[in-house]
């Protein structure tokens, strides 16, 4: 804002002075409104808004400290200046009570006008700059108002400086004010408040606090997840002045996670009932019915054996292809739901895959199983078998391997299950896109599910042409950890 856009109002009881003062600061560049009484100059203020009023202390109706006053004291002009200025008033006690009365200069009568102008451009910076501030204090006050996260100031010493009615809201109190002067770490959890008081040194070391997971506290004492992430404030030399911590209730999105868990949990659920039903029908319908065709066929054989040698043949050759079909379907109904699991339990049941897998596949399976002499739980057994069959039959399918190992084993109340080949391997970052064009990127996925479900991971490391490790993690009950033994090695070459 330059002197030729400034607006100064000069009330004063003496139309002489007023005049001088008017052509002054208009030959100087400045818009100018004029008033002869404190009443007129309130007016005139309320409805210009000038940036500076040059105000007489001794007015005929009002004073102009009580017409000073009632300007500073009115919010909808926080930006107007008042200059006051008298012939009569200039002591030094004068000039104190007219600035305390919120006046930005007090200037005395007669005035050299080469140092008035020169203050007032003084005074029109200084308005600038204010206003300039406060504008932009009002913008950042909005921008925390409508922020949709919850915005908390702290100071050095951990006290909120300032919060928004976001962080009001999430943490149950009434007003932003309320928060103002606590603790921050009264407002986490017992357990939480030493790691976010480490978090919040860090932060100040570093700069800023990534986002993390945290439990917090409402004024009623109810707890609930928030996450939170931070920045340094800095004073005007630089150095850290405190930190602003931004974040949400995140009770929403761990519901709606658990919601999307349990509904995972559902499908495989779903899945493996169906899996169970269809391996039944196999069993109890389809092959029984291969079996009494071959029962039958084997009878109409030996009838025609000495009379109709050839059609003898052609009958024996149905008979072998109605024994293939039987292993077929014993093999399909195994693998829909192998009953050596629920019979003999997990370690068992990779054993026996392990051998399938030599035997069909001609790839080399080395299986090594440790601490599993008790059974797991079933939901427990089922699911990490399902992983095996998926990361074994991944091998087959994909690796080109010459070899594999299977690794299970009791590590600190994890079962800690590591399948690797010696195969051509790949780039994670790009082997599951690729893959997930033929449907079969979807195994990885499925693995991960069933490892989350136990509350796991279940983890990929390849390199191409230096073979992949697919490693899975579950935690066990206590009670479920048996003792080490000696690792158990079935190893064959088809």
């Amino acid at each position: 804002m330059s002197n030729k856009t400034s607006r100064i109002l000069v009330v004063d009881d003496d139309r002489a002075t007023r005049d001088v003062f008017s052509q002054l600061l208009s030959t100087s560049g400045y818009a100018v409104q004029t008033a002869a009484t404190g009443r007129e100059a309130l007016e005139v203020t309320q409805a210009a808004h000038p940036e500076i009023v040059l105000l007489d202390v001794r007015l005929p109706d009002i004073s102009g400290l009580e017409v000073c006053r009632r300007i500073k004291l009115n919010p909808a002009l926080p930006d107007v200046f008042v200059v006051l200025i008298s012939g009569q008033a200039i002591s030094t006690a004068d000039k104190v009570g007219g600035l305390d009365t919120g006046a930005d200069d007090y200037l005395p009568k007669p005035v050299d006008f080469r140092e008035f102008l020169a203050r007032l451009r003084t005074i029109v910076r200084l308005r600038e700059a204010t206003a300039a501030l406060r504008a932009s204090e009002q913008h950042y006050r909005r921008l925390l108002e409508i922020m949709p996260n919850a915005v908390n100031l702290i100071d050095l010493e951990g006290r909120v400086t300032e919060a928004n009615p976001q962080a009001a809201a999430m943490l149950g109190f009434s007003h932003p004010e309320a928060l103002v002067g606590k603790s921050i770490l009264e407002l986490f959890s017992a357990e939480d408040r030493a790691r976010f008081g480490k978090n919040m040194e860090a932060a100040l070391r570093s700069g800023r606090m990534s986002r993390s997971e945290f439990t917090m506290l409402r004024r009623d004492g109810r707890r609930f997840p928030a996450e939170l992430s931070a920045a340094v404030l800095t004073d005007a030399g630089g150095k850290p002045a405190g930190l602003v911590v931004v974040g949400g209730d995140a009770t929403a999105r761990k519901r709606a996670e658990e919601d999307l868990r349990q509904l995972s949990r559902r499908i495989i659920e779903a899945q493996e009932a169906e899996r169970l039903r269809v391996a039944r029908e196999l069993h109890d319908g389809v092959n029984q019915t291969l079996a009494s065709a071959k029962m039958r066929l084997c009878k109409v054989k030996e009838m025609l054996a000495d009379s109709h040698p050839a059609d003898s043949l052609l009958l024996e050759r149905c008979q072998e292809l109605l024994l293939q079909a039987l292993e077929e379907n014993r093999y399909i109904a195994h693998n829909l739901h192998p009953t050596i699991l629920d019979d003999l339990g997990l370690a068992e049941a990779c054993r026996s895959f392990c051998e399938e897998v030599e035997s069909r596949a001609g790839i080399r399976v080395e299986c090594r199983i440790a601490g599993l002499e008790r059974r797991l739980e079933s939901n427990v057994e089922l699911n990490l078998f399902r992983i095996i069959q998926e990361a074994l039959g991944n091998v087959v399918k994909h690796a080109r391997a010459r070899s594999a190992t299977l690794d299970m084993a009791i590590r600190d109340g994890h079962l800690v299950l590591r399948v690797e080949d010696d195969g051509q391997g790949f780039k994670p970052e790009r082997g599951s896109a690729a893959r997930r064009k033929d449907g079969s990127g979807i195994g990885l996925a499925n693995m991960r599910e069933r490892a989350a479900l136990l509350g796991g991971t279940c983890e990929v490391r390849s390199t191409p042409g230096q073979g992949t490790v697919l490693t899975t993690s579950v935690p066990l009950p206590m009670q479920r950890a048996a003792p080490q033994a000696a690792p158990v090695s079935t190893q064959q070459t088809a």
